[in-house]
């Protein structure tokens, strides 16, 4: 008896050291949390609270609070009045819109070493920011068309400039194939804008007979470097669906071309194909019911810049290009996929290729009948020092298939299979966290696909989440995955949240 009693205490111990309860906090009236974000480089995860605008979506954010791995909390600031708080890629500056009068053309507020720069409205209107993108809640830098009230900010700002590009009439709507691109900068601390002609990539380069035929105009992304600089983000792909090449153009703040760097993906056998993983724009077009049905129809059109997506090492500088492979060659960018598997491939900083990890996935025959690309939501995110790989899938089915890569050597290990239900009328108009998948195996929880994928690479999450009460409030999850671990976030959206950190 002894024995058994020591073999369940020491289970326990191993399962609670395996995870760190980071928040666990009540609502509080008018200073509810109504969003997150974690920031890699500081390793800390960053609550901020405040209240709903009456008769919108909308919230104030009033107070902001930072906690480390450890669950040390420190106040980021307080009593502000503030719409959209988002911090800047160098952790040291954070921009929100000044909400302390009503006003569709607020300024705009900088906080930065413990004071406040303010930038006037005028000074940032009709700039194109979109093509620096967005960070999601796993720091993934997604591509954007056009951004909504209430969301983070785009990538474009560091702790100098806010960032943008305007065509050659000055005008935020750029062409990249027929425009000449300008970027603008904007001085925080100053308000100061300067315009400059860009060398723009070559074309040539991206577009013609030797490439394959795509619905989408030829575009790029753009990503910050910090304070240094910024690429500009580029690719092409072969007629024949087998050969894929990224170009990094990297430019200085003042507009001049620093370097350029080419890198060439291989699929001796296999076919590139284009993936709901955020590497690039979507077109979406909604036709309207048919009679007799309450249901319209959305389409999704990808260009060639989601061919694949890629993740860059923040100490290292080695670029990781991720995606999905076909079995079959198409006649044109997005026409299909008949998908088989994923692909891995790693770069060094220079663009010299490491290795190339090539994975068919397996075990549900389902997968092979997606036939349209845009329903396959990929994602290659940092996970205790390696990599998570996940597809996951909302269509005649919902299932996430997720792998650890190894940054090393490629190799693919704790490769697994989810199937779940989308269930909408879980999702609220407003929350913390909102979301709407469930699993007959957790009642009375509802979770994001992402948090399904934590599942399959972490089973103390599993375990934790069995060990909730079934009974009371129907409770939300998400997650964030890191080279900490996985933090899980837990809310009844009414009066209690909770953050926890789990660790291998």
């Amino acid at each position: 008896m002894k024995k058994i009693l020591l073999s369940i205490a020491l289970l326990s111990s191993v399962y609670l050291s395996a995870q760190t309860v980071i928040v666990n906090e009540k609502f509080e009236d008018d200073n509810e949390p109504v969003s997150f974000q974690y920031l890699p480089n500081s390793k800390k995860f960053v609550v901020y609270k405040g209240f709903g605008i009456t008769m919108t979506l909308s919230y104030i954010t009033t107070n902001a609070l930072s906690f480390d791995i450890e669950g040390k909390k420190t106040v980021l600031f307080e009593k502000e009045k503030l719409v959209s708080p988002t911090f800047s890629v160098t952790e040291n500056t954070y921009k929100a819109y000044d909400a302390t009068k009503f006003s569709m053309k607020a300024n705009y507020k900088f906080f930065q070493n413990n004071g406040v720069q303010i930038v006037n409205h005028d000074a940032l209107e009709d700039l194109n920011s979109n093509f620096f993108g967005r960070y999601d809640y796993n720091n993934v830098l997604c591509a954007v068309t056009m951004r909504w009230p209430n969301v983070p900010f785009n990538a474009s700002f560091n702790d100098v400039y806010d960032l943008g590009f305007t065509n050659q009439k000055q005008k935020d709507k750029v062409d990249f194939e027929k425009d000449d691109i300008y970027l603008e900068t904007v001085e925080i601390k100053n308000n100061a804008r300067k315009r400059m002609k860009l060398d723009k990539p070559d074309l040539a380069l991206l577009k013609g007979d030797a490439f394959a035929k795509a619905e989408l105009k030829t575009s790029f992304n753009s990503k910050l470097n910090g304070n240094e600089n910024f690429d500009i983000i580029t690719k092409s792909v072969s007629s024949d669906f087998q050969t894929t090449i990224v170009y990094k153009t990297t430019y200085s703040f003042d507009g001049k071309k620093i370097k350029e760097l080419p890198f060439t993906l291989n699929l001796k056998d296999k076919f590139f194909v284009t993936s709901d993983n955020q590497g690039g724009p979507k077109d979406i077009n909604s036709t309207p019911a048919m009679p007799g049905s309450s249901f319209s129809t959305v389409n999704v059109t990808l260009g060639t810049m989601s061919i694949n997506h890629y993740f860059e090492d923040r100490t290292t500088g080695d670029i990781y290009f991720y995606g999905i492979y076909s079995d079959k060659a198409t006649k044109k960018i997005d026409a299909g996929c008949n998908p088989k598997g994923f692909y891995v491939f790693k770069f060094d900083k220079e663009g010299r290729k490491v290795w190339e990890s090539i994975n068919a996935i397996e075990g549900k025959d389902f997968f092979e009948r997606v036939h349209e690309s845009a329903k396959l939501q990929v994602n290659l995110l940092e996970y205790n020092k390696n990599l998570a790989f996940s597809v996951s899938v909302n269509s005649f089915t919902e299932f996430s298939n997720a792998a650890i890569v190894d940054k090393a050597t490629g190799s693919i290990s704790k490769v697994s299979f989810v199937e779940y239900n989308n269930n909408t009328s879980n999702l609220r108009s407003k929350a913390f966290v909102n979301n709407s998948y469930v699993s007959d195996d957790f009642k009375n929880k509802v979770f994001s696909q992402i948090t399904f994928v934590a599942m399959i690479v972490n089973p103390n999450i599993v375990t934790y989440l069995k060990s909730v009460s079934k009974e009371g409030k129907k409770l939300y999850y998400e997650t964030v995955f890191s080279d900490q671990g996985i933090w899980l976030i837990q809310t009844d959206n009414k009066e209690t949240y909770k953050v926890l950190l789990f660790k291998d």
